[in-house]
């Protein structure tokens, strides 16, 4: 055996470097892998606190119960419910087409403020359900499709929803006044709210 080793050195170079490599390995389990381990687990703990926290602390302001001779602290959780309320609206309408539009079209709007309005919504993502009502392809490739409410007897809502390409198979799958639901996200205002990075589901 001795012989064989001896005549051959590669055996000889593998007997050498097992241990080695072994030996390294484990200098390397103990510097790096369980500190690097530890550390991971010392973090994600912080994070938990910290997410508990605030979520304790934001509980403790929305359920305040202050008395009314104290004005300061009675501002500040006025202040909190109307803020959750604008909220609760906020997610109202960009999950509502009607309501959406309703607002947008309010007739006691001034100028000014259906100005500010639409800055409030441009760029917000909206998930609307809705009537499908027309589709054109034009020149730039793009496709433009005409929604409306897909409540029964309710007329003059319109919304313009541009697609990419690469939605003409799915569209061409649609039937006119079929109600189908449609996100995107709000780009400009004209005679209709029109969205963009659109993609489009059927209801069944």
């Amino acid at each position: 055996m001795v012989e064989a080793i001896q005549q051959n050195p590669i055996i000889s170079l593998l007997i050498i470097l097992v241990p080695v490599i072994a030996a390294v390995w484990k200098i390397m389990d103990v510097l790096y892998v369980k500190p690097r381990d530890f550390r991971i687990s010392v973090l994600e703990n912080n994070i938990e606190e910290i997410r508990k926290k605030i979520q304790q602390t934001e509980i403790t302001e929305i359920n305040a119960v202050v008395p009314d001779n104290v004005e300061p602290h009675a501002t500040a959780v006025t202040d909190t419910l109307e803020k959750l309320e604008k909220i609760v609206e906020s997610t109202s309408l960009l999950n509502d087409i009607d309501l959406f539009y309703d607002s947008w079209k309010d007739e006691k709007f001034t100028d000014l403020q259906r100005d500010q309005f639409e800055k409030n919504f441009k760029g917000q993502k909206v998930v609307w359900k809705a009537t499908f009502s027309s589709v054109s392809e034009e020149r730039d490739g793009y496709l433009w499709v005409s929604l409306t409410s897909p409540t029964e007897g309710k007329f003059g809502v319109h919304v313009i929803a541009v697609f990419d390409s690469n939605y003409k198979e799915a569209l061409l799958m649609v039937n006119k006044d079929e109600i189908v639901t449609v996100s995107g996200v709000i780009d400009s205002f004209s005679l209709a709210p029109l969205i963009r990075k659109c993609n489009i589901t059927k209801n069944t």
